[in-house]
C-alpha cells in the first residue's frame, strides 16, 4: 500500500512538471531522529518474533520512546510542507496505542480475514505486542485499525494513518513538482 501512495506522489509530481531531483534539495533537519525512530520498531518487531515475553516488558516504553523520535523529528521538519498533516496523523496513531498501553486497537473483523491466518494466531494467543482486539476496555477505539481497506490489501487502517499517508502523498508531490523545502 506505501508503495501505490509513493508511486502516486511521484506520478502526480512529474505530472505537475516538476523532476525527482527536486527530493535532493530537501533540507531535513535532524534525521537521526527518524532513524532511531525506526530502529526503535524494528527492535521491537524482531523481540516479539523471538522472546514474546521480553516484547511485553518493552512494549509500552519503546513505543513511547519511537513516538518521542519520531513527533520530534516531524516538529523540527514543520517548515516542509504538509508536514503538519503527518503531524496530526501520527499524534492520533501516538494518542491510541499510548492510551491503549503500547498496543493499537484493531476491529474484531480482523479476525474474518483469511488472508490473516498467522498474524490471527499470533493475535488471538497473545503473541503479538503491537494489537489487541477491540473490546469494552478498549480507549478511544474509534482511532483504532478500524477502517477496512479491500482487496487486494485486505487491511485495516486507522484515521491517523490515513491523515500521515495523506500528508505523505501531498508533501512528495509537492516537493517533485518543486515546492521549496
Amino acid at each position: 500500500m506505501l508503495f501505490i501512495l509513493l508511486a502516486g506522489a511521484l506520478l502526480t509530481g512529474l505530472a505537475r512538471r516538476g523532476k525527482v531531483s527536486n527530493l535532493a534539495k530537501i533540507h531535513l533537519m535532524h534525521p537521526w531522529l527518524i532513524f532511531l525512530s525506526i530502529l526503535l520498531e524494528i527492535s521491537l518487531i524482531m523481540l516479539s518474533r523471538y522472546n514474546v515475553a521480553l516484547a511485553w516488558s518493552f512494549v509500552f516504553m519503546f513505543i513511547s520512546i519511537q513516538y518521542i523520535f519520531l513527533l520530534a523529528f516531524i516538529w523540527v521538519n514543520r517548515h516542509l510542507p504538509y508536514s503538519r498533516l503527518i503531524g496530526l496523523g501520527s499524534f492520533l496513531n501516538c494518542l491510541v496505542i499510548l492510551l491503549n498501553k503500547g498496543t493499537m486497537p484493531l476491529a474484531p473483523a480482523y479476525l474474518n480475514l483469511n488472508r490473516a491466518k498467522l498474524s490471527y494466531d499470533f493475535l488471538v494467543n497473545g503473541n503479538l505486542p503491537l494489537y489487541h482486539i477491540i473490546d469494552e476496555n478498549t480507549v478511544l477505539w474509534f482511532l483504532g485499525d478500524i477502517i477496512r481497506i479491500p482487496y487486494p490489501f485486505s487491511a485495516f487502517m486507522s484515521i491517523g494513518d490515513i491523515i500521515l499517508y495523506a500528508g505523505v502523498f501531498l508533501m512528495l508531490q509537492s516537493l517533485i513538482a518543486g515546492k521549496r523545502a
